[in-house]
């Protein structure tokens, strides 16, 4: 009985072992390749709304820190002035905790987590009691570890949010994107159109597009490369 019992005991730990190393590194988690150091993303709305953004990776691939510069403006980007820091701490591989502070006054804004619910399956939650946000997102991804549906939910400004969006892939790449507001009962869908990638095949610039063929969004990468 005690040789069964230390039997089960020792499997256990392996299965716990195992959905550790199983966990999903950010750079997985979005689907890219290599292994890079910083991310700058400057994504264009509009000419007078353009946002900035800058991703660090420590060197197994999880986010360290995410600095976001202001959407509003003109000018070269590098004249942006930080708006926001978010610090992952990734202690807990199976469930981060991470933190917004605001840069001008230094003050915690949002905390949250995100954590392994299965191989398939994360979950974000985050709150923010400053501007009345609080949300959930479940992240679900096929066996190849490509986010294919997420769902998410709560209040953004008091105002209520459910949704649903879609990925769709070809040749291993996304292609297209369906959002469907649960809150309005609104669909739309976005193509991704005239994508460049690096060496690395990750995309360095992308426009998404809509059905009557209007881009609405420009999104260019910087890859910095340990």
């Amino acid at each position: 009985m005690k040789t069964k019992l230390s039997y089960l005991f020792i499997l256990l730990c392996a299965l716990i072992n195992g959905q550790g190393k199983s966990v999903m590194n950010d750079l997985q988690f979005s689907n890219y390749s290599g292994n890079p150091k910083t991310i700058t993303e400057i994504i264009t709305f509009s000419p007078e709304n353009i946002s900035k953004n800058i991703s660090y990776y420590d060197r197994d691939g999880f986010l360290t820190k995410i600095e976001y510069y202001n959407a509003v403006g003109t000018g070269s980007s590098n004249e942006r002035s930080l708006n926001k820091i978010i610090s992952y701490n990734s202690k807990d591989k199976a469930k981060r905790h991470f933190e917004a502070i605001n840069p001008g006054n230094k003050k915690i804004e949002t905390t949250g987590s995100f954590e392994k619910i299965s191989d398939s399956l994360y979950k974000r939650v985050s709150h923010n009691s400053v501007h009345s946000i609080s949300l959930s997102k479940l992240f679900y991804f096929d066996k190849n570890n490509r986010l294919i549906k997420t769902e998410e939910t709560g209040n953004f400004f008091e105002t209520p949010v459910k949704n649903i969006i879609l990925y769709t892939y070809t040749n291993g790449v996304k292609s297209e994107t369906l959002l469907e507001d649960l809150t309005s009962d609104k669909k739309s869908k976005l193509i991704y159109k005239n994508m460049k990638l690096d060496l690395h095949a990750n995309p360095v610039y992308e426009e998404l597009v809509d059905d009557q063929g209007t881009i609405q969004q420009k999104t260019e990468r910087i890859f910095e490369y340990y």
